[in-house]
């Protein structure tokens, strides 16, 4: 059974397997309402969501958030600190001075990193500095991981979802291809892909078992470079954040990969190469 909803700005597809009907059913329609929650909660263009209530206060004051919401913040921190600052979601400021986010009321927004979120006890957070965070190199992979979760908590055992690009895999493996723009029909082989996830940034595509699955265009993404930055990890949220540091680098070897489990690799248009780590 497959089906698909416009969520986190792109299309969420979901494809499970190994069931009655009637269960595949209700375990799709959660891992759909566990993509929205993280929408929900994640969105920087909600005024409601977890996301703008920080921007707005936690400069000012400690402010309570979902444990979801906390649980990414954790990651991010890990991220952060693991890539010496490449992976940092404090952009919010660069990326409404850029016209890529809207700047909603957030005039107090000064440039700065994720050095200055504090986690505190009871899943409060609080700003040292007056910064914006945007966690969309992050959210989107948490969001297909706990859609990954729903589908096993209803039996599901053999599935996949995928958020533009950004995938994860149970049971069967599944061949994962590269699509290159400059040719149209081409495939690019990248290995089979079981229990795990994979994400790409850049202007090429991933796709599973023979069929489009969309890209993630990332604003870091330099002009004109038309290869493709993936990474497998055991998670998705891992392989989407690594992926916006891999577009940075271009560094398949650094140490960080290895370090959360994750291998990287590149793919060029020109004669479709695949260098991988």
């Amino acid at each position: 059974m497959r089906r698909a909803r416009p969520l986190l700005g792109t299309y969420v597809e979901i494809e499970a397997h190994g069931c009655a009907d009637s269960m595949l059913v209700r375990a799709i329609d959660a891992a759909f309402d566990a993509v929205a929650r993280v929408q929900r909660l994640m969105s920087f263009h909600d005024p409601d969501s977890d996301l703008a209530r920080l921007n707005r206060r936690a400069a000012f004051e400690p402010i309570s958030v979902d444990r979801w919401t906390m649980a990414v913040l954790r990651q991010a921190r890990q991220m952060f600190e693991a890539t010496e600052g490449l992976f940092d979601c404090a952009a919010g400021h660069e990326l409404m001075q850029r016209g890529l986010l809207p700047s909603q009321d957030l005039g107090h927004v000064a440039p700065g990193t994720f050095a200055a979120v504090t986690l505190l006890a009871d899943n409060r957070v609080r700003f040292s500095a007056p910064i914006a965070l945007d966690l969309g190199g992050i959210a989107k992979g948490f969001a297909v991981d706990r859609a990954i979760a729903a589908l096993r908590g209803h039996g599901v055992r053999e599935a996949v979802v995928n958020a533009g690009g950004d995938m994860r895999v149970i049971g069967t493996a599944r061949p994962i291809l590269i699509r290159c723009p400059t040719e149209p029909d081409g495939l690019v082989p990248a290995g089979l892909l079981q229990n795990g996830a994979i994400a790409t940034s850049g202007a090429l595509a991933t796709v599973a078992r023979d069929r489009m699955t969309g890209h993630a265009m990332q604003p870091a993404t330099p002009r004109g470079d038309r290869k493709a930055y993936s990474v497998v990890a055991p998670t998705c949220l891992v392989a989407d954040a690594l992926t916006k540091v891999l577009v940075q680098t271009g560094d398949i070897d650094a140490g960080y990969f290895a370090q959360f489990g994750a291998r990287a690799f590149i793919t060029s248009p020109a004669a479709a190469n695949v260098r991988a780590a």
